[in-house]
């Protein structure tokens, strides 16, 4: 134990609040999309990512790693997604076991307000909170500790 670089106070606190303020900040996220438009923040997530690509549309065996989505996960929000007509499962015409994930039409309208909401709270409760130099530090340094925590190969396969 005498090689342990123990948090001296400054930073004990430094770190409650962080890991406070991003579970308090991902609940009100979650809440607001789910009593507004019934989705989850890796709902939120998989609908930003596919409205993002081309013709809105990625592969089913892409999504858990562009999303950061645990694979069952992903099977289970797609199928959620799916039956209510946001999200549909498309063979790939060149690999006869692939699957797209599409957005549709309605789905991107959805995403659309929700978007709208989750801007909206993302600057109210993050970005007002401080400048916007603190702002672009914070997401270097979370960059730079997702990359330590994740490992190089899914920081790549993630694109923030």
């Amino acid at each position: 134990m005498d090689d342990v670089r123990w948090l001296d106070d400054a930073e004990q606190q430094a770190w409650r609040s962080l890991i406070s303020g991003m579970t308090a900040l991902e609940r009100r996220l979650e809440r607001e999309l789910s009593e507004r438009f019934d989705i989850t923040m890796d709902d939120y997530a998989i609908l930003v990512l596919l409205s993002e690509a081309s013709d809105r549309r990625v592969r089913m065996s892409q999504v858990s790693s562009r999303a950061l989505i645990p694979k069952p996960q992903v099977t289970y929000r797609i199928g959620r997604l799916e039956q209510r007509g946001i999200v549909e499962r498309v063979p790939c015409e060149d690999d006869a076991r692939g699957m797209w994930a599409v957005l549709t039409d309605d789905g991107f309208a959805l995403l659309r307000e929700a978007a709208e909401l989750h801007v909206r709270n993302v600057r109210e409760l993050v970005l007002d909170q401080m400048s916007r130099e603190q702002f672009l530090d914070l997401g270097r340094s979370m960059q730079a500790v997702y990359r330590a925590s994740a490992g190089d190969e899914a920081a790549a396969a993630y694109r923030a």
